[in-house]
């Protein structure tokens, strides 16, 4: 049934899922989420606390959002799920950490942001590991 409908669309939004994926999934994945990775003893005593759970906790969902889910954004894994915590941290970026920046200082965030939304609209496309999955429930389905 997926996949009837999904051929059904232009290819062009398959086209710019994956554009979309790629790279501001690799990006925010390779840029962001893998540097506090490694340094993540280093910096979780001194991490900001925004929303209140703690400075070690909220750099692990920092990672979370950053590393783990930018991968599966990557990979078209689990795709709309994955944007919701990439959406999150961008979220707390903007409001609680940027917030009185100026504009061009919270441009990265507001670019990861509206891609993350994109990508959750769009969805993974054809190109992603979500439609061979979705292929194949419905080959072992029929």
């Amino acid at each position: 049934m997926f996949s009837n409908v999904r051929s059904s669309l232009p290819l062009s939004l398959d086209w710019a899922a994956l554009l979309l994926r790629l790279t501001y999934g690799g990006l925010f994945a390779v840029l962001h989420g893998w540097p506090k990775f490694q340094a993540y003893s280093e910096k979780a005593a001194n991490w900001g606390d925004p929303i209140g759970l703690g400075g070690p906790t909220s750099l692990a969902l920092a990672i979370f959002g950053e590393l783990v889910c930018g991968i599966l954004i990557v990979l078209g894994l689990f795709t709309r799920l994955a944007t919701i915590p990439a959406i999150i941290t961008m979220l707390v970026a903007l409001f609680f950490v940027h917030w009185s920046d100026p504009l061009a200082d919270k441009e990265s965030v507001l670019l990861y942001l509206l891609a993350f939304a994109a990508i959750f609209f769009l969805g993974g496309g054809r190109y992603s590991l979500d439609a061979l999955l979705a292929k194949r429930r419905d080959v072992t389905a029929a």
